[in-house]
């Protein structure tokens, strides 16, 4: 009987040290999983801040594209005029030189 009792007593400290052991690595699942949440908010954070300065330099490049759209007709009415200068100049010149 005395066997059988201390047999009992061993297996139920096993099981006291298991379940002991079971609690020390559930506190430290949960301690873990706070610390990934955390960093996951704080990427999160950092996510949508580079979102909002990409979107901020998309509508800048956005806008300085179809702002220039302007000058490049101005620009092409200015290379057409100093074109047209450059032959009329040659036709005036070249009947000087014909007389």
């Amino acid at each position: 009987m005395d066997s059988l009792e201390n047999e009992s007593n061993r297996q139920s400290d096993e099981l006291a040290s298991k379940v002991a052991r079971l609690k020390h690595v559930a506190y430290d699942i949960e301690n873990e999983t706070k610390e990934h949440n955390k960093f996951l908010d704080s990427m999160r954070f950092d996510f949508d801040t580079a979102r909002g300065f990409l979107g901020g330099s998309s509508r800048h490049l956005n806008t300085v594209m179809t702002s220039g759209r302007g000058d490049r007709r101005t620009m092409c009415y200015i290379i057409g005029a100093i074109i047209l200068a450059f032959i009329f100049l040659y036709y005036v010149l070249s009947s000087f030189r014909s007389r």
